[in-house]
């Protein structure tokens, strides 16, 4: 058995996700996950973020705030810029706030034992690495996602090397992090070997992976009667076989080709499965219109926790509808995987690998409405299949992708990385 490790003050460096603060018990992601598990491991956390709610679109502070979730754990919110649209000049601004934020505020309190920055966003932790650069802490970079390299899939092909020069700043922070880095950590190998050409140098001991992973969300047994009356006034109901998407409407998710899908569907007669789509988004409108008449689309608005388990319980298989070009792992898999649901995905490259060795999901190919319908009709006409797939689902999220078995196990590494690179006096008064 392991030894406890000596209590450790841990900053964590992240903007986007959910707080524990925001209301409507959201669900808790990675940073969430990471910051409660190291908690429970006796080591007093700090959360870095903004003032900004970047899934609400709201401001939750309007000026820096300290807020203190308990005795040993408490959340920096520093103060920017509100934004509406996900990729603009005002969200880069936002960012570049935050980073100046930290810069000042960081110096200002009794350094850490260790800093935990998060790539996106890349201006935060490009401040965190500088700061530990100057003070001698070690530090970790967690890697989820390609940026700045993914706004370039927005651009065609002849405009990227002129998107690579508008951007070189971004890229040169990312650089800055992940060379500075003591430790890379990140959601999957092809991240990691992302990560690794822009800190120009081969995988060490100290680098490594953990999976993005899901709590075990319990069934709200008591409230389940309530929950299943609200749906039914959507005519979603417990029986249907439900496909179901949760999630951000933004630019890299395509309902579009869901929704034509569902329109072939019901002109063969095949109104049911009924397609179910949950969340908000800046393309919720063109999407809501694009399926007004169809008998096997239902949207539900944004919804929370509770609704979330609800609706895992009841439905058929998710689904992981991303365009061409995205390769994130992303949150949903293993949401899914949680309620043992057989997933139809249009991901490509690592997930794709990932669905097909665990045996998990279908694939369809990415904006092609025939393709995601033929294997939605492969599902309905061998329900051997869909058992098979279900039974492989549960028991890949019991064995790999659960929270309280992946983030310990984060927590371990994080731990051993703890130790000063070197002696570095503190500055007076910090």
């Amino acid at each position: 058995m392991t030894a406890p490790h000596r209590p450790l003050r841990v900053w964590l460096a992240c903007v986007g996700e959910y707080l524990p603060i925001d209301a409507g018990n959201q669900r808790r992601l990675r940073m969430a996950l990471l910051a409660d598990t190291l908690y429970e491991h006796g080591h007093d956390v700090t959360w870095w973020c903004s003032t900004y709610d970047h899934e609400a679109k709201r401001q939750r502070f309007d000026r820096d705030t300290e807020v203190a979730v308990n005795d040993r754990y408490r959340i920096h919110l520093l103060h920017a810029r509100a934004y509406r649209r996900n990729v603009s000049l005002q969200r880069l601004q936002n960012h570049r706030e935050v980073a100046s934020q930290f810069a000042t505020k960081a110096r200002q309190l009794e350094k850490p034992d260790l800093i935990v920055a998060t790539v996106p966003i890349v201006e935060l932790a490009r401040a965190a690495a500088e700061y530990a650069s100057e003070l001698g802490v070690p530090f970790v970079v967690d890697v989820r996602d390609q940026h700045p390299d993914i706004y370039l899939g927005l651009l065609p092909g002849p405009a990227r090397p002129l998107g690579r020069l508008l951007l070189w700043p971004l890229f040169r922070d990312v650089r800055h992090a992940l060379k500075s880095a003591d430790a890379i950590t990140a959601t999957s190998n092809f991240f990691l070997n992302w990560a690794l050409g822009h800190a120009k140098r081969k995988p060490r001991s100290t680098d490594a992976v953990f999976p993005l992973a899901y709590p075990q969300l319990p069934s709200d047994e008591n409230g389940s009667d309530d929950l299943q009356r609200r749906f039914e006034e959507m005519d979603i109901r417990p029986g249907q076989r439900i496909i179901w998407y949760v999630g951000t409407f933004n630019r890299w998710i395509d309902l579009g080709t869901p929704i034509e899908a569902a329109r072939r569907l019901a002109e063969r007669g095949v109104t049911e499965p009924v397609f179910v789509f949950s969340g908000h988004g800046d393309f919720a409108e063109r999407w809501r219109q694009q399926a007004a008449g169809l008998p096997n689309v239902r949207f539900t608005g944004w919804i929370r926790s509770r609704e979330i388990a609800y609706l895992r319980e009841i439905a058929w298989c998710g689904l992981a509808p991303y365009r061409v070009g995205f390769t994130t792992m992303g949150n949903k898999l293993f949401e899914f995987m949680s309620g043992s649901l057989p997933i139809l995905s249009s991901l490509d490259g690592e997930p794709k690998a990932l669905l097909e060795s665990l045996d998990v999901g279908l694939s369809y190919e990415s904006g092609n409405a025939e393709s995601l319908a033929k294997e939605v009709e492969r599902l309905l006409h061998d329900p051997e299949l869909h058992a098979r797939l279900s039974r492989n689902s549960g028991a890949a999220y019991q064995s790999r992708f659960r929270a309280d078995i992946v983030y310990p196990g984060m927590v371990e590494f994080l731990e051993a990385r703890a130790e000063p690179r070197r002696p570095v006096a503190n500055p007076a008064g910090r």
